[in-house]
């Protein structure tokens, strides 16, 4: 299931006043472009090629709100991330005024271009999610001093309760199994049980999936001039790097390594406990926990699966849809059906 499959804006498709900023902060001129389709904003995601070198950057219309927002908060995450990080460089954050008063601004974001290639997915090649595993470790090996500018990771997930309370029309479109455990979902992901299961010192990069991953590997080939396209190598990774990191937090070291199964099953993974039997937990992983983090997540994703789409990301509902798909199960076999 290719949910993450879009055409963005590329680099001519900016207004001219942007594209002319954009420059000016690179310092030099933009010769070439390749776009990165993947994912869900609906801005420029395109390393841009230039007599300097290349440089990743994504911008985006200030009337999308939630993408501007988020962008907004990977710089100001980006920077706080500690040194060691698997992450590709922060450069800069720029916000761009509309070239008259009735043109939209916009925000643009830059990082050092990393020369990989996404995971082998549809079916997932098991040394790339071994390596995807690895990563999520690398990541919460990483801990984080309280009160810095990376937040708490929440406990106030309450879509179980919501679900419960409104039961709306939308549950009839899942396993019956699921309306008539709401209550029981709720009580499994209780926001003192998300305070005590999600609470901890290690870096959270809080969306790792395999769109939000690079594996290294012998060297990417770089086409010349306009539209320029990477040919990504495709043999073994020697690392990987994690991108886009706009809910970077401070919580539980198994939160990441968990969240991305059930998007790892739709593209032709394993199932969640199986890829946990092969890659086990970090140690001293509580059960009782992964449980709660589960039920949030199902959840989470059934609720958001019955809203609109947001504006510009008509196909994130499936996505939700889909993952809330293999949540389902996954929570029904941990709670003992």
């Amino acid at each position: 299931m290719r949910a993450m499959t879009r055409a963005r804006p590329t680099w001519p498709d900016l207004p001219e006043h942007v594209r002319a900023a954009v420059e000016l902060r690179l310092g030099s001129r933009v010769a070439g472009w390749t776009s990165h389709d993947g994912g869900y904003s609906p801005g420029l995601a395109s390393t841009l090629h230039t007599p300097d070198g290349p440089v990743f950057v994504k911008a985006v219309a200030v009337g999308y709100e939630v993408a501007a927002r988020l962008y907004r908060d990977e710089a100001a995450r980006a920077v706080a991330l500690p040194d060691g990080v698997p992450a590709p460089r922060f450069r800069w954050h720029l916000e761009v005024p509309g070239a008259s008063p009735s043109d939209a601004a916009w925000v643009a974001v830059a990082f050092d271009a990393v020369d990989g290639r996404p995971p082998r997915t549809e079916p997932w090649d098991p040394a790339d999610l071994a390596e995807l595993q690895r990563l999520a470790h690398r990541i919460a090996e990483h801990e984080i001093p309280a009160g810095g500018v990376l937040p708490e990771f929440t406990a106030e997930w309450d879509d179980a309760a919501l679900l419960a309370d409104e039961r709306p029309a939308g549950l009839a479109t899942y396993d019956p199994w699921l309306a008539a455990n709401l209550d029981r979902i709720a009580e499994a992901g209780t926001p003192a049980h998300q305070a005590e299961a999600f609470a901890g010192p290690h870096l959270v990069h809080g969306d790792l999936r395999g769109d939000n991953a690079l594996l290294l590997g012998p060297r990417a080939q770089v086409g010349p001039g306009k539209g320029a396209a990477v040919h990504p190598a495709e043999g073994p990774a020697s690392g990987s790097v994690a991108v886009d990191w706009p809910y970077a937090v401070r919580g539980a070291a198994f939160l990441d390594q968990t969240a991305m199964l059930p998007a790892v099953q739709i593209e032709g993974g394993p199932s969640p406990e199986e890829v946990l039997a092969r890659h086990p937990l970090p140690a001293g992983t509580d059960p009782d926990a992964l449980t709660c983090w589960v039920a949030v997540l199902t959840a989470y994703f059934v609720a958001r699966s019955l809203q609109p789409p947001p504006p510009g990301i008509p196909h994130l509902r499936a996505f939700q849809r889909a993952q809330a798909e293999v949540c389902v199960p996954w929570l029904r076999q941990r709670l003992g059906r």
